[in-house]
């Protein structure tokens, strides 16, 4: 595209057009009020693919499958870093893995699920922390899921991160878990292959109960800041989703900003957006 061209501006029927295949697929809550995020999210995009107009794009998506996951990407929040919300890591470390290893009396295995994984700092977080308090004894495996092919690439590669994507780990598990590489004048991380080995990454749209085999059974489930763009009922098929992964007693952790509708009996609130499956 010619420096200087510029991309008409969409439409209402095409932002309309935008926002009803983003609510549709990802069961989201998109209108006109998304109209400045899309224009801002799309408009390079478009330059690069050559566009000059919205139109051209959606007849574009009609023909390209491929590019819905490039779409969903862009215009979905993708904001991470490693331990967020720290206190869902403190209570796995202080309170429910202690117990968790106090009671157990099978084989020593835990599954997880974080589901909105982006590019693989919550589950490489969630990572470090069962096997620090769980030790390396452990059968410890984490399903990683996302929409977004490109952050699901970076997570499985670990990385690199930079080092303000890792000021948040202790120094200890950082040389510990993360491999430093030279890279220009930088110095970037990655995550080591035993922590990889830990992380199973997928690329999973919440809404198809088709997208993981039904057997996959789960103790904890991280599915944090992903409820606040949805649609109730699109919440509602999630919910009940991971209700029936989770073993009995299995954990949910929801965003800080988030909570479930008290009168879902399914679950018995024991922290800070925190839930327990009864």
């Amino acid at each position: 595209m010619n420096k200087g061209t510029s991309i008409l501006p969409p439409s209402d029927q095409e932002i309309n057009e935008l926002c009803k295949i983003i609510n549709t697929n990802l069961g989201f809550k998109y209108d006109h009020q998304k109209k400045y995020l899309i224009v801002s999210r799309l408009d390079k995009h478009l330059a690069q693919l050559g566009f000059t107009t919205y139109r051209q794009y959606l007849e574009y998506l009609q023909t390209e499958p491929e590019e819905h996951s490039i779409l969903f990407s862009l215009l979905t929040t993708n904001v991470t870093s490693f331990f967020r919300e720290a206190i869902h890591f403190q209570y796995l470390k202080k309170v429910l893995l202690p117990h968790y290893r106090k009671v157990n009396t099978g084989p020593k295995k835990i599954r997880a699920w974080s589901a909105g994984c982006s590019s693989g700092e919550e589950p490489y977080s969630l990572a470090i922390t069962l096997r620090e308090s769980l030790g390396a004894d452990w059968d410890i495996m984490i399903l990683a899921t996302d929409i977004s092919a490109q952050k699901l690439t970076m997570g499985s590669k670990g990385g690199p991160y930079t080092r303000e994507q890792v000021a948040m780990i202790p120094p200890h598990l950082l040389s510990k878990y993360f491999s430093p590489e030279k890279h220009k004048e930088e110095t970037l991380y990655r995550a080591t292959p035993l922590l990889r080995q830990l992380v199973a990454f997928q690329l999973v749209n919440l809404l198809d109960q088709q997208a993981l085999p039904q057997h996959i059974r789960l103790n904890l489930i991280f599915c944090r800041n992903v409820f606040i763009y949805m649609a109730e009922e699109a919440k509602n098929q999630i919910l009940s989703q991971f209700y029936s992964r989770l073993y009995p007693n299995g954990y949910l952790f929801l965003g800080l900003s988030e909570s479930l509708n008290s009168s879902d009996s399914r679950w018995n609130s024991i922290g800070k957006s925190i839930y327990q499956k009864k």
